[in-house]
Formats: structure tokens, sequence, C-alpha cells
């Protein structure tokens, strides 16, 4: 169902003197394509500006691209639950999605509540350790609350007690946080994309990060120089993922959905597997609203799917949209007009014809005026 014109906030972190990131622009510029009113709301460290420069707007949506505030990328979901309790109107999972996907710990927990296939783990919070399966070295241990891959390299894979240890050791003083060692599974790394609303989502085509002439002796990790550093010529690269069998592609998309919908996400999300050598697929991450810029991982599984990226930006609004009920704001106003313009036609007669006795002229009733649109909540 097509969005209604509507005044759209692109919402998005902006720390003093640095550019504005691409996929703003990108978004903000679909928006236009599509028929809306943008406009743009920076935040860098200051809560008051949040509401204030949103309230400002005017705006009937916020279009949520803010993964960070203060230089602390886990104020994410800091950021939704203040527009939260101020019922803004906003894409993208909430409080409870971006807390439970945020932390690994916890999503693993609830990943395997739900019995969604995933590496067997510990966890270490500084005072005790606990085991989830049988553990097998080699082991990867990553930092609970991390992003981007922040705190993952070659140095996170272990392969004895006492490295397990420094590492744990080493998270905990780097970036003060409770550490997660989970099995590492050698084989394929592929993302799945998942747009639309959590009763109803869209799985996108699987997309497959391509080594390329990676070093054999090296295992492969997805750290940030492999996920952000420059491409060159046999560096690993994003690609459509083929050669999956329908059985396993549909284990996947299966893992996939109930990811998607035990972790309470909406409008999109990405989840990140390994495939295993034996051909068995485990949930790593849940990411949800992902970065969007239009070569990213969603924007190439859209378009293998025959949606550009205008279309997906598209789909992703209309999720939200319907969520608040704003696709309802094209009212039928034109119908209920109808009524009166005719009785006021009938009325400039100069002389109008007398009424049969046996049948009294009664009064025309009024029409019910049309319900007001929807606008933010300040």
């Amino acid at each position: 169902m097509p969005v209604p014109p509507l005044k759209i906030a692109v919402l998005h972190y902006q720390p003093d003197g640095e550019p504005v990131d691409a996929v703003v622009t990108q978004v903000g510029e679909t928006l236009r394509q599509l028929g809306h009113d943008v406009c743009t709301v920076a935040v860098s460290d200051r809560v008051f500006n949040i509401l204030q420069e949103i309230e400002r707007s005017k705006c009937d949506l916020v279009f949520n691209l803010c993964e960070t505030f203060a230089e602390d990328y886990r104020m994410e979901v800091n950021v939704a639950a203040l527009m939260e309790m101020a019922r803004v109107k906003f894409t993208g999972s909430g409080t409870a999605g971006l807390l439970l996907a945020q932390d690994k710990i916890l999503t693993k927990q609830l990943l395997e509540y739900h019995e969604i296939p995933t590496a067997d783990f510990a966890t270490f919070d500084g005072v005790t350790v606990e085991t989830h399966g049988d553990l097998e070295f080699p082991l990867i241990v990553k930092p609970s609350r991390s992003d981007a891959s922040i705190g993952i390299g070659q140095k996170s894979l272990v392969s004895t007690w006492e490295e397990l240890t420094r590492r744990v050791q080493e998270i905990r003083k780097e970036l003060q946080d409770e550490a997660l060692a989970e099995e590492f599974i050698e084989g394929r790394e592929v993302y799945v994309g998942v747009i639309g609303p959590k009763e109803m989502p869209e799985i996108l085509p699987i997309v497959e990060l391509d080594f390329g002439n990676w070093d054999k002796s090296k295992p492969t990790i997805s750290d940030r120089e492999v996920k952000f550093g420059p491409e060159t010529e046999g560096s690993p690269k994003l690609v459509i993922a083929r050669n999956i069998s329908t059985e396993l592609r549909q284990r996947v998309e299966r893992a996939a959905l109930l990811a998607y919908r035990g972790l309470k996400l909406q409008d999109y999300a990405r989840i990140d597997f390994r495939i295993s050598e034996e051909g068995d697929p485990y949930v790593l991450e849940v990411n949800p609203n992902p970065y969007l810029e239009d070569k990213s991982e969603l924007a190439m599984g859209a378009r293998e799917k025959g949606l550009d990226y205008t279309q997906l930006v598209g789909r992703i609004l209309e999720s939200a949209a319907k969520r608040y009920g704003l696709l309802a704001k094209a009212e039928k106003a034109p119908a209920a007009d109808k009524a009166p313009k005719s009785e006021s036609k009938s009325e400039s007669k100069s002389e109008p014809k007398s009424e049969p006795k046996s049948e009294p002229k009664s009064e025309p009733k009024s029409e019910p005026s049309a319900p007001p649109s929807a606008n933010v909540a300040s």
C-alpha cells in the first residue's frame, strides 16, 4: 500500500567537525523521490536537543538512522527509548528489539531458548563463568555489547584456556565489557536481510562475504579491516550467495525469520550466519536497523529480489507507517463533502418548488467530518 505524502525527519548522529554519512544523504534523497517532505535532525551529545529538534521539525515520522550518541554506540537503544517516551513515531526496531539484540550474550540465550541454531558458547561477567554446550577449541572471544566488529580480530581466536583467560581480561580492561566465547565455525559467512512488520516479514536473498585471496594459514574472521577496509583486487567483497541447496536455503531463512520475531525486531534487520563445512547454518549475530547504505548487504539482497534502493527504503517506510496508522492519513474527505455541496446548490434557487403536504421536507443529516491526520506527539 503506498504511503501518503508525509513530513519526515531523518535522525542521525553527527559528531562535530565530521562529514555527514553518505547514508543520510541517500535516504533523504530517496524519501524525496517517494514524494515526502524531508528534513534532517543531527544529534551529538545533548539529550535535550533530540526532542527539541524533532518537535521543531513538525514531522509525522522520524526515519531513525541514529546508531550512536555521545560517541557511545551502546546509547543507540537510549535514543529509541527517549522517542518512545515522547510518543514520537519512528522507523526501525524499538527499545525492546535494540536492547535484546545489542547484548550478544542475551541474544545467544534467546536464540538457544527458541531452538535457533547457534554455536555452543560460554559467558564471562568478571565473576562467574557460564557454559552452554560442550565447547571445543578454537573459540572466538567477543565483547558482549560491541558493534561494527569492535574488539574482534585475529587475536580474538584462542586455542587454550590461558589464551581465553587473557583475552577475556583484555576485553574487560579495554572495553569495560563482559565477554562471550563461542566455538569458531570454519566455513562460509552469509547475511540475510529481513524487511517488514514482524507479523509478515519478507526474507531477502542471501548475500555472502567472499574472502577472495585470503591467506589460507589464517582463520577467516570478519574484523573491521575486512568490513570497512578499501576493496582491492582479491580482497574480501560482498556477493550474492550461489551454490546453496534448496534445503539449506530453507534452513537459513527459517532461522532468520525466527530470530527476527524472537528478538522483537521490526521494519528491517540483518541476520549473520556461518555455514559450517558440514553444511549446517549457525546464527552469529542479529542486527536491528543495520547500515542502510546503497551498497550494503541489505541493499544487495533487495536488488537480487528485484527491489531497487528506492523500493527498499519505501518498504521500510511502509512497514513503520502501517504500524502507526499513517497509511490512513489520506482520508476520504471528498466523499464527505458531496452531500453538503449538493444541498447548497438546491438552496441557491430563488423560488424553490413547494413540497406536497403529505411529504413534509426534512432537514438533511450532516455528514461526519474526516478524522484529523496523525502527527508526532511532542
